[in-house]
């Protein structure tokens, strides 16, 4: 069972929701985040929508990857 989950997850993609989560966690956090110097407007909303998209990411690599779209239901 688990290497069926690390061949549909790949290790970059874990990564990247990891990376997703840990920096709208802060975001939310701190209530301020930069880019290149600039502030982000509403910072606690952006941060939230990372934290959103870096849990989607692995679900969505998880659905995308099931054995049941890839036995051949296109005829």
């Amino acid at each position: 069972m688990e290497e069926e989950a690390l061949k549909r997850i790949k290790l970059w993609e874990i990564t990247m929701a990891i990376l997703f989560v840990f920096i709208g966690m802060s975001g939310v956090y701190k209530g301020e985040m930069y880019r290149w110097d600039v502030p982000i407007l509403y910072p606690r909303l952006f941060g939230g929508a990372l934290i959103v998209i870096g849990v989607g990411i692995p679900i969505l690599a998880w659905i995308l990857r099931s054995p049941s779209r890839s036995k051949g239901n296109n005829k």
